[in-house]
């Protein structure tokens, strides 16, 4: 993955990232209404799949690429296990939070950054007028810079939150590394995953 260079394709990841940048925020302003909240978070997921499958007639571009896709997914889910029991066995939370809040992050949060950002918006912003690293780094500032939208109107700025923003950037890097040796999002999804409903805990 990481090395075909689409037409425009840094113009689709501009779009797609002003895009997923408004409904974070809208979703933000809105918080109270369940219904947008949900219904906000679907839009970008919805633009890059229809956007990738006209491009490509498939989903390869998001990280679906065949070659380790079986094993890769098998590893997938024997983590996301592991992590679901770490949750309820060492940290002693009930069954039911534990499976709500796991389910929660690997659909409505992990699943759409990984093929928003690692998926989409990475692999459009390869192009021969920016070098490799380059394009890593502006698209890791991007996953960095999504989280603000919606974190600011639910909390202060704290420093707290300047090394979350560090750990999103940092994070990106590795995960598309990963994802450039194997071809698919399934183990950086995995690790997200971990990160996040772990760090809830």
């Amino acid at each position: 993955m990481y090395h075909k260079q689409f037409k425009n394709g840094i113009s689709f990841a501009i779009l797609i990232w002003l895009l997923d940048m408004l409904c974070l925020y809208l979703t933000g302003r809105l918080l109270e209404n369940d219904y947008v909240y949900w219904g906000l978070r679907i839009i970008p997921v919805a633009a890059v799949v229809l956007v990738a499958y006209v491009q490509n007639h498939d989903l390869r571009s998001l990280g679906f690429y065949p070659d380790h896709l079986k094993h890769d997914g098998i590893v997938m889910l024997c983590l996301l296990v592991i992590e679901l029991l770490i949750g309820v066995y060492l940290y002693h939370m009930p069954w039911e939070y534990a499976v709500g809040g796991w389910l929660y992050f690997i659909f409505w949060v992990v699943l759409q950054e990984e093929l928003v950002y690692r998926g989409f918006i990475q692999s459009h912003l390869f192009s021969p007028h920016i070098s490799r690293n380059a394009s890593y780094l502006i698209g890791a500032a991007m996953f960095s810079v999504s989280h603000i939208p919606f974190q600011m109107q639910i909390r202060p700025w704290t420093g707290l939150f300047t090394v979350q923003l560090c750990i999103a950037f940092l994070s990106h890097l590795l995960y598309c590394w990963i994802i450039e040796k194997r071809g698919t999002i399934c183990i950086p999804l995995a690790l997200h995953v971990a990160g996040d409903f772990l760090e809830v805990i």
